[in-house]
């Protein structure tokens, strides 16, 4: 009997083409200055039109091949993982306010006193992280109760990258590495451990539950 693809009624249908709008939302692990606690997030703002916000993954495998036994090449038998990075290389933020520029300095803020009360001063010392939790929302059209993607990462690195222009406006771009996680998770999430990786888990859900999973995730691994 000829193969039918399961999606073959919907594989090739216009309505597929929706847009996709993306937040991101940044908690730091410890307090960042008098700024932001550790019990708070922030959310960078808006994005350029033609950005992605996508993670990039790097996979380093090793080949474990044997002799074939006709004398012919070697045969692969399997490729074993040996290194894994994911790394958001570039999140330029288009409206930074005021929380989002103190993070993209990089390091944490004093309040200064006396004759300077009412500033701040931070280090200047490029490549330095705020250890942080990031969520990134992708929100795309279609039905009346669309599905979201929703990518939870409960360890980050915030990186200052400089900044760009795009639309003859400022961006402040921000690299984040993710890094491994190794705790304990919640008991709201604990059923799911088995789907919830050292760098974090992919939710897909329905937009009319987009509120309930943010407040589980709001306080996951805060320590």
């Amino acid at each position: 009997m000829p193969l039918v693809a399961k999606n073959s009624t919907t594989a090739r249908q216009a309505a597929n083409l929706t847009r996709e709008g993306r937040q991101v939302l940044l908690s730091p692990l410890e307090a960042f200055g008098d700024i932001l606690t550790a019990a708070e997030w922030v959310d960078l703002g808006l994005f350029p039109p033609a950005e992605k916000v996508a993670i990039n993954t790097n996979v380093t495998r090793e080949s474990i091949k044997a002799q074939d036994p006709n004398g012919g090449p070697d045969l692969l038998l399997v490729e074993d993982t040996t290194e894994v990075t994911a790394t958001y290389d570039n999140i330029p933020v288009l409206t930074p306010d005021e929380t989002v520029r103190a993070l993209h300095v990089g390091s944490v803020p004093v309040a200064m006193t006396d004759a300077l009360a009412g500033g701040t001063i931070s280090p200047f010392a490029p490549g330095a992280s705020i250890p942080a939790r990031m969520i990134v929302i992708r929100r795309h059209q279609g039905g009346a109760d669309p599905l979201y993607k929703v990518y939870w990462h409960p360890r980050v690195a915030i990186q200052n990258n400089g900044e760009g222009d795009n639309q003859n406006r400022e961006t402040l771009q921000f690299r984040v590495p993710v890094q491994s996680y190794l705790g304990d998770l919640s008991p709201a999430l604990d059923a799911y451990s088995a789907q919830v990786g050292p760098m974090g888990a992919i939710f897909t859900i329905p937009a009319s539950k987009l509120d309930a999973l943010l407040d589980i995730l709001k306080a996951e691994a805060a320590a």
